[in-house]
């Protein structure tokens, strides 16, 4: 399965970002798909509602309060919407009974949350959530969280931001300095762990049920990135020396040799130095260049990075060797997305009939009047009936797999025996036991006489 990354950078403003480019190429080949001219942001200011069709590239412009609207297959914005300030970071929200996507936030230099329905452009909601600028926002499981540069994470509940409610879910202040990422596991409702990093060199995780600071892990350096393991066994953490550090959230006990998860109950961990690099990437430390996001591939095999000197490197995880470089950037990456490979991403890249821009976002905040009215914009394809469950081919799957965990002699058979056949067979052999031993018996009394006799 082929993966697309999506990549762009905060630019340059000295060439009036006329080399600002954003790109979308194949990590697992030389394929590139196509690129995007003056699409550069602030770190974490580009959100895109998918790859292919009529999907839409979404860059807060860095140092403007304009956004660029992108539509797949073409260079050039197809639209430019005014805000009411500079943006430097956006997420999207999907909606909650379907894929497609909902909410756009954005956080603002302010500290200001704006929420925007994308269907209708409608400005739901401003949230006066950070006292400074708001560098980071994440979405999952119906919870947003946005970290700062006042070193504060603010979760909110969807529902809770779209009403009159003030409070936010939860503010966590252990940070010391400001918050450069975050991450949240997309695990179960009651088992949602917030990761966050900081400059002030921790990494630290929150149980989003409890609202309990669970482990915190030290640094030798400000950290910039972090991401995880599709499973979860590890996290990447970008450092500002240029180097990743490989953070095993799992490990062997040293007497049992069971595996163990690591921390937990407000531990504190101090990462030890790395001196033969068995879980350090050093492929950035040239020039000492901050990590400033990494990506994780679906299968976990490689990692893709971007640094402040606008280097995107694919790094396989086993042998921490570069795979591949991909086309530099101008400027500090910014964003690093990764995405499935579609077989409409190229063919249906630019189509004549697809919706090319989406609503104007809205500066004034939504009246009664407008809720009433709201119009939303979508176009209707055909419909195509979901996929029926075959359910019978679905349990003889599960069977064929199960073998592989319950057979252990290295012999495939699948052949069924009832109790019935195992009840006459043992029948029978306990009958030829029996006749057998009744032989060996007449023979050995029949030996024993010929020994007598001769003797």
């Amino acid at each position: 399965m082929d993966e697309l990354l999506f990549y762009n950078s905060v630019g340059d403003a000295s060439k009036k970002h006329s080399t600002s480019f954003g790109f979308l190429s194949s990590i697992h080949s030389s394929q590139h798909i196509g690129q995007y001219r003056q699409c550069y942001s602030n770190v974490n200011g580009t959100a895109l509602t998918g790859v292919g069709g009529e999907h839409k590239v979404i860059v807060a412009c860095k140092g403007k309060a304009l956004i660029h609207v992108y539509l797949h297959g073409k260079e050039s914005p197809e639209q430019t919407i005014p805000l009411p300030e500079e943006i430097s970071c956006l997420e999207i929200c999907p909606h909650p009974d379907s894929e497609r996507s909902w909410l756009l936030v954005a956080g603002a230099m302010s500290g200001r949350l704006y929420v925007w329905e994308l269907d209708s452009g409608l400005l739901l909601t401003v949230k006066e959530s950070h006292y400074q600028s708001v560098g980071v926002i994440k979405y999952s499981k119906g919870y947003i969280a946005s970290g700062g540069a006042d070193s504060r994470i603010v979760v909110w509940k969807v529902l809770d931001m779209l009403t009159d409610s003030h409070k936010p879910y939860a503010i966590f202040t252990d940070h010391t300095l400001p918050v450069t990422d975050i991450l949240i596991n997309s695990g179960l409702i009651n088992d949602i762990k917030l990761w966050s990093v900081s400059t002030d060199q921790t990494v630290r995780c929150y149980d989003l049920t409890s609202l309990a600071l669970v482990t915190t892990f030290v640094a030798q350096q400000p950290i910039q990135s972090i991401a995880a393991d599709p499973a979860f066994r590890c996290l990447y953490i970008g450092l500002a020396n240029g180097t990743i550090r490989v953070i095993n959230l799992f490990q062997a006990h040293p007497q049992t040799q069971i595996w163990e998860q690591v921390g937990g109950f407000g531990k504190i961990i101090t990462l030890k130095d790395d001196i033969e690099l068995r879980e350090t990437f050093t492929n950035h430390q040239t020039g000492e260049n901050p990590v400033t996001k990494i990506s994780v591939s679906f299968d976990g095999t490689q990692i893709v990075t971007g640094d402040s000197n606008g280097k995107v490197l694919v790094l396989d995880v086993a042998t921490k060797q570069t795979v591949r470089t991909l086309k530099q950037l101008a400027g500090p990456v910014s964003t690093l997305k990764l995405f499935r490979m579609e077989a409409n991403v190229v063919s249906n890249s630019a189509l004549k009939t697809a919706v090319r821009t989406i609503p104007v976002l809205k500066r004034n905040l939504v009246e009664d009047s407008d809720l009433r009215k709201h119009e939303v914009h979508r176009k209707f394809t055909d419909s195509q009936s979901p996929q029926q469950l075959d359910l019978d081919k679905f349990l003889d799957t599960v069977k064929s797999e199960q073998k592989w965990f319950s057979n252990f002699t290295g012999v495939d058979s699948t052949v069924k025996q009832n109790k019935e056949n195992l009840r006459s067979e043992l029948e029978e052999l306990k009958h030829s036991y029996a006749s057998m031993k009744s032989k060996y018996d007449a023979l050995y009394e029949e030996h024993s006489k010929l020994l007598m006799n001769s003797e």
